[in-house]
Parts: structure tokens; C-alpha cells; sequence
């Protein structure tokens, strides 16, 4: 007994084209895309796609999504201030009961707006994996290392880090993956940073970081190692294995093409880089080098929004205003950012509708007056669509979304536990 998506629009994969095709989902996979006027079986369950836009389910590949409970807290500051006279402080209060609250809230909106699968780093891993696998979510999450060197505090720290492994690694079905994340090169110091690129050889796993996110950043390790943070990384080792790079905002040509040689991924955050003025990352040049550059929304914190769709968006744009030329980056392009290259850097077989790859898929509403006419269905979903478009959202083959109603998890329950521990954190 399969599911059917009948006569649906969808954006296939290379050479890509939209089509109208019948998708039969079998299991947690897709299992054909076929012509619409091909038989289907009596005990298959057919969901008509009239007026409906498939897409491979979005990615977010660098979240915070626990710090929806901080959505507001310090906006119209600088990074450094958001983060050491704000965040830090209230963050050092969250509980364990918080960040399962505080990331099933910014699960529900990212699923709302079409994500099926993030990649995300924070702490109280235990309450981050329970949240992902009670709503159904894909993700590789993992324990962001804070420390200077290698005494109680880094032991306790790579300890912690090993310790979401051992639990969290293929957990729920396999949905959930892990990662090892120190949090930055400024961050964590040497040794930590070797250690923990031992750990992720030993489990052959990502690294997941912040890297070159502010210029006061670059230039003051700049002025002390002679190097950039992006130089260290690769001395260290750390490019040496899978690299899932956030931000990327002030890498020289030298950073890019070491990014490009060890096959690194770029997660371009652009509404939360912006806010925080901490520029725009040189995504053309990136892109030209043959590096991967995915998308990410970053916390709610420092973006305040956690649509995927709305990153593809304003990424384009700025780049466009910066540049000057209308036709530097397309639409195409930024939706493949939040599909294929999503899934490139996390090494999941998604990001795509084609036979064989992960039943993660995205139905959106195109009659709708927003997107309205259909010229171009991938030109609306970029630039025009908002997440009442999402109607429906499958992930590893179950719907979580339905008819714009989530099936996993009591919204208003939610809804309200968030609300009540944003306001502790307030007082």
C-alpha cells in the first residue's frame, strides 16, 4: 500500500524541468514518478495534486532552533554585543524542559514553511533529539563545544559531545544523525579543536562550525596567528574531514579555494547576517570555485524568522543590490541551495523527487493570489511564496503536515509552553 501524489506539479531534478507527473511513495522512499496517465493500484492511497507545487522538502543546514524562546530578546545590536551582554547570559538559565519547548517551537515553524530536515547545534542535545524524533523531523544535530583548552572544562565538554553520538547517531529510525560541532575557531582552542577532529574521524562524521562570520573576528585572529580562521582550520586538520561551514561572510580567495579543495560546504545565513550587520558572504565567487554552498537560517534569535524560503529570497536579492547586476545569482540556483546541496553537505539521500531517494516532499499551494499567474513555478516559490502556501509536508515517507494541520505534535500545547518559559526568561 503505497501513496500517490496524482497529477501533481513538480520540480524535478537535473536537467531540471517542471512537470506534471504522478509520485508513488512506498515506504520512506519514492518509489516511481511516472506519467499521470499511468494505472494506479486500488490499494495505493491517491492525494490529488490539482493546483499543487511538489517540491524535495527544504533544507536548513545551520539552525539553532531552541533559541525560538529568544526571538526578540536583543535586536538592533551588534553580534558581539547580541551575543556576550545577551544571549549567553539568558542562555546559561535554559533548562533541559526550555530547549525541548524553545526547539519544538521553531521545529513547527519550519515545518510550516516547507523544512523537512536541519542541521542544527546547541545544547541539551537529549532535549534537541527528543523534540526532532517526537515531531517527525529529519536532522543532524550535534553538541556545541565551548572551551579554551583541554582541562576539566574541554574534557567535559568533548565528553558531552561523544555522548550525543553514542545516543543520538541513526536514532529514530535513522532520521537523526549527529555531527561534531566546537562552536568557532575563536571559541575553542587548539587542542580542543584537535581533539574534536579526532572524534570525528573516529565516528566519521561532520564537523558543523561558525566560521568568518564578523570582520572583528578574522582581523583580530588575523593580528595574532598571522592567519585566517579559515588558514587554522585546514593547519589544524578540520578540512580534512567533511566541513559544514556557517556563515562564511569574510573569506579571502586564498579561504575560498581552501574551502573549495577540501570539498567544504559554505551555509550561507543571510537574513541573520544581515541584521547583525555583519556583511554578506561572497556567494558568486564561492559558487565559481566549485564550492557547496547550502542554506541556513541560523537561531530565531538573530534572524527572528526560520523560513527557508525567505532565505532563498533575500539572498538573492542582496546579492543582486551588491553586485548590481540583475542576473549574477537565479532563482534555480537558490532553490537548489536548499535542496541538493543541503543534502550534499549532510550526505543524505534527499533534496530530490526521483525513484530511490528519501520520500521527504513539499506540496504548496499555487492558486493562491500571492502566486498567482503560474508563469514560473520555481520564480514563484523564491520570490513570491510565503508559508501559507505549505499545505502539506511528508517526511521519511509519513505526513506530519496535513491539509496545513500538523499531525505530530498539540500545537496549542506548545504554543503555550513557549510562551510560558520565554516569560521566566524575561523576568
Amino acid at each position: 500500500m503505497g501513496v500517490v501524489f496524482k497529477g501533481v506539479t513538480a520540480w524535478l531534478p537535473p536537467p531540471d524541468q517542471v512537470a506534471t507527473v504522478d509520485i508513488r511513495v512506498d515506504g520512506r522512499t519514492i518509489e516511481s514518478i511516472r506519467s499521470p496517465s499511468a494505472k494506479v493500484d486500488p490499494s495505493d492511497t491517491v492525494l490529488q495534486g490539482d493546483g499543487k507545487l511538489a517540491l524535495p522538502g527544504l533544507i536548513n543546514s545551520h539552525s539553532h532552533a531552541a533559541m525560538s524562546l529568544l526571538r526578540g530578546i536583543a535586536d538592533d545590536v551588534p553580534l558581539h554585543t547580541w551575543l556576550h551582554d545577551h544571549v549567553w547570559p539568558v542562555e546559561q538559565r535554559l533548562t533541559e524542559e526550555d530547549v525541548y519547548w524553545g526547539t519544538m517551537l521553531g521545529l513547527m515553524e519550519m515545518i510550516r514553511s516547507g523544512t523537512t530536515q536541519i542541521a542544527d547545534m546547541y545544547f541539551h542535545v537529549d532535549a534537541v533529539g527528543r523534540a526532532i524524533a517526537d515531531i517527525g523531523m529529519r536532522a543532524t544535530i550535534s553538541y556545541g563545544v565551548v572551551a579554551d583548552a583541554m582541562d576539566d572544562r574541554g574534557r567535559s565538554e568533548l565528553a558531552a559531545a561523544e555522548r550525543a553520538v553514542d545516543v543520538w547517531h541513526n536514532a529514530a529510525d535513522g532520521r537523526i544523525r549527529c555531527a561534531i560541532s566546537p562552536h568557532a575557531i575563536y571559541t575553542c582552542g587548539e587542542e580542543v579543536w584537535k581533539a574534536a577532529i579526532r572524534l570525528a574521524q573516529r565516528y566519521t562524521l561532520p564537523i558543523h562550525t561558525h566560521l568568518a562570520e564578523t570582520k572583528r573576528e578574522v582581523d583580530d585572529w588575523a593580528q595574532v596567528h598571522g592567519v585566517s580562521p579559515a588558514g587554522t582550520l585546514a593547519q589544524l586538520g578540520a578540512l580534512d574531514v567533511p566541513l559544514i561551514a556557517a556563515h562564511c561572510v569574510h573569506v579571502s580567495e586564498e579561504d575560498v579555494e581552501l574551502l573549495a579543495t577540501h570539498h567544504a560546504t559554505a551555509v550561507h545565513c543571510p537574513c541573520s547576517n544581515a541584521k547583525l550587520a555583519s556583511g554578506l558572504a561572497p556567494v558568486p565567487e564561492l559558487l565559481r570555485a566549485q564550492v557547496n554552498v547550502a542554506l541556513g537560517t541560523d537561531g530565531a534569535a538573530s534572524n527572528n524568522n526560520l523560513d527557508i524560503c525567505r532565505e532563498m529570497r533575500v539572498a538573492l536579492l542582496l546579492q543582486k543590490a551588491t553586485t548590481r547586476d540583475a542576473t549574477v545569482l537565479d532563482a534555480g540556483s537558490a532553490l537548489e541551495w536548499a535542496t541538493r546541496n543541503g543534502a550534499r553537505a549532510l550526505d543524505q539521500a534527499t533534496g530530490r523527487l526521483a525513484p530511490g531517494a528519501r520520500a521527504d516532499i513539499v506540496l504548496m499551494e499555487m492558486d493562491e493570489t500571492n502566486v498567482l499567474p503560474p508563469h514560473d513555478p520555481v520564480s514563484a516559490v523564491v520570490y513570491a511564496s510565503h508559508p501559507g502556501n505549505v499545505t502539506d509536508v511528508m517526511i521519511d515517507g509519513r505526513f506530519v503536515l496535513r491539509d496545513r494541520q500538523l499531525l505530530t505534535v498539540d500545537e496549542r500545547e506548545a504554543q503555550t509552553q513557549a510562551k510560558a518559559r520565554s516569560g521566566r526568561l524575561r523576568t
